[in-house]
């Protein structure tokens, strides 16, 4: 389906002509000749009809690719939903079709994910199976290049943080602020920087940075108050700012919050907080020890 068969049936489906459509948006013949798939569409032109439409950009990408994820959404989709279910020999294969994709494209994107699934080995194994250093540098070149970051730049950093040290991490915090100012507006956006602020905050506690996950812990809970995330970042707060009462050696309730996630029906996430607060006390008292 082209742009302009799409357009013509969205319009349709909602009751418009084409000039009700066009109407202080461009000339009727400029909506037909697209509809007619003589021309493409400018795509403030576009922005400007979905908008009359009431039609979403990420829906109508969704209509756009036949009602499928895209290629990208569905490796994402492998990443993020199904990555610690699969055997590290696949995720080794996928290291390499994302190479040899970005090779290919020279599309950024499977670099930056090919260069995640290396951390996430990594990590797994608590050793090195892969020597990050070149993709660390890759990294951090791009995110530097980039004055104006969107969701992109944004899950990049959030999903590379550890291998970033606590000061480049606190320094590009502020940096971050002003360069994602302009989608301050967009609700994609505030989950994002709450994600990437809920990331920040793990990473402290598991380096023992106290200090710095309570600057994240503050500033997650500001930012929640223009979220839609508000109670579910607000409830994670109060399980951070326990957790790390209990870090200290003082007497804090975490498992309250904790059971309001199983009673709301998060058993899973429920369980994954249960976790890291048992690996981040194990590490506490191995240390004083």
């Amino acid at each position: 389906m082209t742009h302009g068969q799409l357009i013509r049936k969205l319009r349709k489906e909602r009751g418009l002509t084409q000039a009700q459509l066009a109407e202080g948006i461009s000339s009727r013949t400029t909506l037909s000749t697209l509809e007619n798939s003589k021309t493409d569409v400018n795509i403030n032109t576009l922005f400007s009809y979905l908008d009359r439409l009431n039609v979403s950009i990420q829906e109508y990408m969704f209509y756009f690719n036949d009602s499928s994820n895209t290629e990208k959404e569905l490796a994402t989709k492998y990443f993020y939903d199904n990555i610690v279910k699969k055997r590290d020999i696949e995720i080794e294969q996928r290291i390499l079709d994302y190479q040899s994709k970005y090779k290919d494209s020279k599309d950024f994107y499977y670099c930056c994910l090919s260069i995640e699934l290396k951390l996430f080995l990594n990590k797994k194994k608590d050793k090195t199976v892969f020597d990050v250093r070149e993709d660390t540098e890759i990294i951090k070149k791009y995110l530097e290049r980039v004055t104006q970051w969107g969701h992109f730049e944004m899950s990049i950093f959030a999903n590379c943080l550890y291998i970033f040290t606590s000061d480049y991490i606190r320094a590009t915090f502020t940096i971050l602020l002003k360069r994602t100012k302009i989608l301050s507006k967009i609700d994609t956006y505030q989950n994002d920087i709450s994600i990437f602020l809920n990331n920040c905050i793990v990473l402290a506690l598991e380096r023992k940075n106290y200090q710095n996950a309570r600057f994240y812990i503050q500033q997650l809970y500001q930012i929640s108050e223009k979220t839609p995330r508000k109670a579910y970042d607000r409830m994670m707060c109060a399980y951070y700012l326990a957790l790390l009462k209990q870090l200290k050696g003082v007497n804090a309730n975490v498992d309250s919050t904790i059971s309001h996630f199983k009673e709301l029906g998060f058993s899973e996430h429920a369980e994954m907080l249960e976790n890291l607060r048992d690996r981040l006390l194990s590490s506490s008292k191995q240390s004083i020890a």
